[in-house]
This record gives C-alpha cells, sequence and structure tokens, in this order.
C-alpha cells in the first residue's frame, strides 16, 4: 500500500500520466508525447481481482503491456499496488510491479515485487526484460522509485481541481 496523497490532486490522473512518461522518456518533459501502440496504463478503482480480470482481456486482445494500479475506492489516496499485465503466447502473465531507480538520475525501471525479475520500456513503449537489482539494492530502490514517480505526480498537477493533460481511469464496482 503506497500513499500517493499529492496535495488535494487526484492521484489516478496524475499516475497514469507521470508513470508511462517517467519509463518511456525519463528525461523528457513532463508533457512529452508518448508512442501509440506501445505502453497502456490504467488506474482502476474497486475489487483488485475484477480489474486484473478486465485488463487481462484488453492486454490479450491489443497485444500490448498494460500497467494496473488498484485503489480501493474513488476517495482514497492509497494505491494498493501496480500490476503488470503482459501478453505472452500462453496467455496474459501477471505480475506485481514496483517502479526503481538504482540510484538518483537512473533511468526508471519496474521490479517485481519478489525482486527477482526486472523490466524496462524503449522508447516506443516496448517490454523488455533486464536483469534484476541485487537483492541489497530493491527496497531502496524501490523506494526511491516510488518518491521520484510522487515527484513527477506532483509536478504534472496544476492544483486540486484542474488536470491539464490527457489521461484515463476505469472503475470497477
Amino acid at each position: 500500500m503506497i500513499d500517493l496523497n499529492i496535495g488535494g490532486a487526484c492521484p489516478r490522473r496524475a499516475l497514469t500520466y507521470a508513470l508511462a512518461r517517467a519509463l518511456i522518456c525519463p528525461s523528457g518533459p513532463l508533457d512529452a508525447p508518448l508512442p501509440k501502440g506501445g505502453l497502456g496504463l490504467v488506474a482502476v478503482n474497486g475489487n483488485l481481482q475484477d480489474g486484473i480480470a478486465m485488463v487481462a482481456d484488453i492486454a490479450a486482445k491489443a497485444g500490448r503491456t498494460w500497467l494496473m494500479a488498484n485503489f480501493a475506492d474513488d476517495h482514497t489516496n492509497i494505491c494498493s499496488g501496480i500490476v503488470q499485465l503482459r501478453p505472452t503466447v500462453l496467455g496474459v502473465e501477471v505480475t506485481t510491479v514496483h517502479p526503481f531507480l538504482l540510484e538518483d538520475g537512473a533511468p526508471m525501471t519496474l521490479i517485481s515485487s519478489c525482486a527477482k525479475r526486472a523490466f524496462a520500456f524503449d522508447a516506443q513503449g516496448q517490454i523488455t526484460d533486464v536483469p534484476p537489482p541485487v537483492p541489497l539494492h530493491a527496497s531502496r530502490g524501490a523506494d526511491r522509485g516510488w518518491g521520484e514517480l510522487r515527484r513527477r505526480m506532483k509536478a504534472s498537477a496544476k492544483g486540486a481541481n484542474f488536470w491539464p493533460w490527457e489521461s484515463w481511469e476505469i472503475r470497477v464496482a
């Protein structure tokens, strides 16, 4: 559970906006355009299993990786986690992941919750497996990753009632 309170602005929109750009174009501007057909990212409110089933179907049909951030309801700032849904020849692989920075200024990647797998995205938003971090660095790197994501989210938000960027949310009852 991660508190993504960014001072009153909706964390769901800020998360979907900032995380994609942190992974695909980490040194680009906050409003950098994203490639079409690459990574999909969505924030879902409601039951995690229902959200996984829905987004896994989308990932399988679209043939692209999706990241799904889950929140319990419309009002909480607490993200229960990020799930990566990656199409494979056998179906859709579901992995709980965390943003990861080996050190400040390094490119953001994702690590699995067990820290035995890691993933990076290229400029077209395509996923690749990369070597996982040394176990000693996993926890601190995930903390740095969440910290950088919060920083980007706050920088993207323009106050509590105005969101200037395109983003999407899906609500699961």
